[in-house]
C-alpha cells in the first residue's frame, strides 16, 4: 500500500505516536549523558549517539510516510523496533557502547525486513527498496563489527556507519528512486513538528527538576520561567515560520537541507534544557561553569542556527543567502552572552532577550511574506 499517495489529510496514527513517545525516553537520557559529562568529550559523544538515535527515527518515518499498511506485521515489527530504541535509552543512561551498537544494528535489521515487505508486495518499487535493504544491512553490520573495537576508536566506527547512511541517502541516483515514490507532505511536516514538541517538553521538564532540586527558592522560580521563554521562543519561530515547502520536490538538494537541518535543532534544544537546568539551580549571583555556561549559550546559537539552515531552505533561490545571513548576528550574541563573567542568572536574562527578539522578527517577516503572497 503506498501511503504518500494518498490525497487530503493524514494524521499521524496512534502506533506513530506510540513510537515517537518511545524517543522521548531515548531524548531524556541523550539529556542525562550531556549534563554528567559537560566537556569537549562529553559534547562530541552526546552528538554522536544523538545522530544515531535520530538517524533511526529520521528512517522509520519515512517508511511509514509511503508504505507503513498499518497491519498486524508491520505493527509487530514496529513494537519490535520500540524495544530496539528502548535499548538505546538504557544503554545511553548506562554507557553501554556494546549494547547500544547492538540495538542501533537491530533496528536497521528491523528497516531491511521493512523494505524485504516492500519489495515483495511493490515490485514497481523494488529498486529503492533493493538499495534501502543494502544500505540498512551494510550499516547493521558495521555496527555489530564496531562491538569489537574496544575505546574511542568504536566512536569512529560509528562515524563511518552514519556517513555511509547520510551519504547514500544524498547520492543523485538515490534521490531520483526517492523522488519517483510519492510522499505525503503535510503528514511529514506533522511527524517533524511532534518530535520538535516533544523535544521542547524535554526543556521543561529540566526546568522543572531544576526548581525541583533548587526547593522552590523563589529566584529560582523567577529565572525557570525566563528560562521557559526561550523555549517558547523557538517554538515560535518554528511553528510561525516553517513550512516543509522543499519535501514537495524530494528530487532535489533541499529536502535533504531541511530534513538533516533537524539534527542540530534537536541536540541543541535538548542541551538548552540541561543548561537551562544547570543555570536555575545555581545560587542567586554566583557564575556557571565555564563549560556550563558555553553549553547553554553555545546550545541556543546552534538552534538559532539551524533554525536559519530551516528557513533558507524553505526561501526563494533569490534571498535564500539573505535569509541565512540574518540569524547570524543572534547566534553571535549568544556565543557571546555565554562567555561573559556574569551570573547564571544574567546569562538567562541575555539568552532569553536574544531568542524573544528573534522570535519577533522571524514572525513578522514570515507574516510579511504571506500578506505578499
Amino acid at each position: 500500500m503506498l501511503r504518500g499517495s494518498e490525497s487530503g489529510h493524514r494524521q499521524a496514527t496512534w502506533i506513530e505516536l506510540f513510537f515517537d513517545l518511545i524517543f522521548v525516553v531515548a531524548a531524556s537520557q541523550l539529556a542525562t549523558l550531556l549534563l554528567e559529562n559537560v566537556s569537549w568529550w562529553g559534547v562530541t559523544l552526546y552528538t554522536a549517539v544523538y545522530l544515531a538515535v535520530w538517524l533511526s527515527w529520521i528512517t522509520a518515518t519515512f517508511y511509514a510516510n509511503r508504505f507503513d499498511a498499518d497491519d498486524l506485521s508491520q505493527r509487530l515489527i514496529t513494537f519490535a523496533q520500540m524495544l530496539t530504541v528502548a535499548g538505546m535509552a538504557a544503554s545511553v543512561a548506562e554507557q553501554a557502547a556494546i549494547q547500544f551498537a547492538v540495538s542501533i544494528a537491530l533496528f536497521r535489521l528491523l528497516m531491511a525486513i521493512s523494505y524485504a515487505r516492500v519489495r515483495r508486495a511493490m515490485p514497481g518499487d523494488a529498486g529503492f527498496a533493493n538499495r534501502m535493504i543494502g544500505l540498512m544491512s551494510v550499516t547493521a553490520a558495521i555496527w555489530i563489527a564496531s562491538v569489537f573495537i574496544d575505546g574511542r576508536p568504536r566512536l569512529a566506527v560509528w562515524a563511518v556507519a552514519m556517513c555511509l547512511e547520510i551519504g547514500v541517502s544524498l547520492l543523485r541516483s538515490t534521490r531520483e528512486r526517492r523522488a519517483a515514490i510519492p510522499i505525503h507532505v503535510r503528514h511529514l511536516v506533522e511527524r517533524f513538528g511532534l518530535f520538535t514538541i516533544i523535544v521542547l517538553g524535554e526543556t521543561v521538564l529540566a526546568v522543572v527538576i531544576g526548581v525541583a532540586h533548587a526547593h522552590w527558592v523563589a529566584s529560582a522560580v523567577v529565572f525557570a520561567a525566563i528560562g521557559l521563554t526561550l523555549s517558547f521562543s523557538l517554538w515560535w519561530i518554528y511553528f510561525e515560520t516553517l513550512s516543509g515547502s522543499p519535501l514537495e520536490n524530494m528530487g532535489g538538494h533541499r529536502p535533504a537541507v531541511w530534513v538533516y537541518g533537524h539534527a542540530p535543532l534537536i541536540m541543541a534544544i535538548t542541551a538548552l534544557g540541561v543548561g537551562i537546568e544547570v543555570a536555575v539551580f545555581t545560587e542567586f549571583g554566583e557564575q556557571l561553569a565555564t563549560a556550563d555556561a558555553m553549553m547553554l549559550g553555545g546550545s541556543l546559537a546552534v538552534a538559532l542556527f539551524a533554525l536559519g539552515i530551516l528557513l533558507a531552505a524553505e526561501a526563494d533561490s533569490a534571498v535564500w543567502v539573505r535569509t541565512f545571513l540574518a540569524r547570524l548576528p543572534a547566534v553571535v550574541l549568544a556565543l557571546l552572552v555565554g562567555l561573559l563573567p556574569i551570573s547564571a542568572q544574567a546569562v538567562l536574562v541575555g539568552l532569553a532577550v536574544i531568542a524573544a527578539v528573534q522570535a519577533i522578527i522571524d514572525v513578522r517577516a514570515s507574516r510579511r511574506r504571506q500578506v505578499q503572497i
